[in-house]
């Protein structure tokens, strides 16, 4: 009895690790009209956040590949897609004064 309670046990434990996989996406976030790198800019993905770095540079672990990564940035338009498969994910943020 003691072999089959184990035995579920793992069962269980491997499963609930399986669940909860999770992926590294990562990126740069840049200005559309210039190219520059955007610092400080804020990429989210669900209950996940992270913020660029000087060089635009953001990475963030996730867990569901189906929700919006939204990226928002002061004087910027807010960005917003689903992930899918895409791990690596640069973008182009247009400034709120530009027709672009």
């Amino acid at each position: 009895m003691n072999k089959k309670l184990t035995s579920i046990a793992t069962a269980a434990l491997l499963v609930l690790i399986a669940g909860c996989s999770s992926i590294e996406i990562k990126g740069v976030v840049r200005d559309k009209p210039t190219g520059n790198p955007l610092s400080s800019a804020t990429v989210s993905v669900g209950k996940e956040s992270t913020s660029t770095n000087a060089m635009g540079a953001y990475s963030l672990e996730i867990s569901d590949t189906s929700e919006a990564m939204i990226v928002n940035a002061p004087g910027y338009y807010m960005y917003s897609k689903t992930i899918g498969q895409d791990k690596i994910n640069d973008i182009d943020l247009v400034p709120r004064d530009s027709d672009q």
